[in-house]
């Protein structure tokens, strides 16, 4: 359409006139009917995202049901659907979310819960492929990111599931390297979210130890190879844990993560560096508790044979020096 923008001009307004004067009685029956193919479901799903905008509060709660039977039919396309080709795949699954997010933002507390519900049952029926977790996990993501603290408040039936596949993800030989990555992403991202967003305490004692060790023992995850590796620890992993941490709030359990971060400088020492630092800079003045079982750890690292590794070391100090705002040279 690039080639011929009148073309498009002509399609996107026939695009919105079928989504904002068309009934719901005749578009939705009709838009199921049209689900099918590739080609086919981003045009539809911008159709029905704006039609869902524009519904009144009455006309959207009749069709409610049925613009959920819907959903779970069109986001079960990565699971039917995908041969392999991962990016059109997720192109596809994109519009699909953003579609079903139209609909999340015109529901109360209330009516969203079973929804949720629904969709985490789905994902999760016995024989359900780890297609539909996948998909799951990016929906949860882009929830999260849209319904901010509200989200919180449904997720305790998440720190299970995703603990077990942190877990999972972290001793499979999988056959599928690249959807699992992904779907790591997607988990590391979403908690990510859910301790940013966390105003209610929502990391008890209880959850945090859920997955405090499935999430340290990421660091040690080499699952796709070591340029995914280091983009994943970097972009997703080390901000999950700092963040962690924060929504933690409790000095003993800091010490915990702290330590249990100390003991993988001897396997992965620049990841569990940069992961060291994340947390010093977002416990700040809180980390000063924490140095006595660190200084060690460095001191021992400063002696290693690789120069790399000593010049990181040595970073990393005068980095928490700044963040901390004392000399460390005493600890030594």
């Amino acid at each position: 359409l690039s080639s011929c923008p009148q073309l498009a001009i002509r399609l996107s307004s026939l695009s919105s006139t079928l989504a904002t004067k068309v009934p719901s009685r005749v578009l939705l029956p009709t838009l199921a009917k049209c689900y099918g193919g590739m080609n086919r479901l981003g045009p539809l799903m911008n159709i029905l995202r704006e039609h869902i905008g524009q519904m009144e509060k009455e006309q959207f709660t009749s069709h409610q049901s049925e613009l959920t039977s819907f959903f779970l039919l069109a986001l079960d396309f990565r699971s039917k659907h995908c041969q392999g080709d991962l990016e059109k795949t997720a192109e596809i699954e994109g519009y699909v979310i953003d579609c079903l997010l139209a609909m999340v933002m015109k529901l109360s507390e209330v009516t969203f819960r079973p929804l949720f519900f629904k969709l985490f049952d789905w994902c999760k029926t016995e024989g359900a492929s780890k297609d539909r977790m996948l998909t799951f996990c990016r929906l949860a993501d882009s929830i999260a990111d849209r319904l901010k603290g509200l989200f919180v408040l449904f997720a305790g039936q998440l720190v299970k599931p995703f603990s077990d596949l942190l877990h999972q993800l972290n001793s499979d030989d999988e056959d599928n390297i690249k959807k699992s990555s992904l779907l790591l992403q997607y988990t590391l991202d979403c908690l990510h979210k859910i301790f940013l967003y966390d105003t209610q305490h929502f990391l008890s004692k209880e959850r945090a130890d859920a997955l405090l060790g499935p999430l340290v023992d990421q660091v040690e995850n080499m699952l796709g190879g070591e340029q995914v590796y280091q983009t994943r620890v970097k972009q997703h992993l080390v901000p999950c844990v700092g963040q962690f941490s924060v929504a933690m709030g409790d000095d003993s359990q800091w010490k915990v993560l702290n330590y249990q971060i100390l003991l993988r400088l001897a396997t992965v020492r620049f990841s569990a560096l940069m992961m060291l630092l994340e947390l010093a800079g977002k416990l700040r003045e809180n980390y000063m508790v924490l140095l006595p079982e660190t200084i060690p750890f460095l001191a021992e690292l400063m002696e290693d044979e690789c120069e790399e590794v000593e010049h990181q070391v040595q970073k990393v100090i005068q980095e928490m020096e700044t963040i901390l705002g004392e000399p460390l040279q005493s600890y030594f």
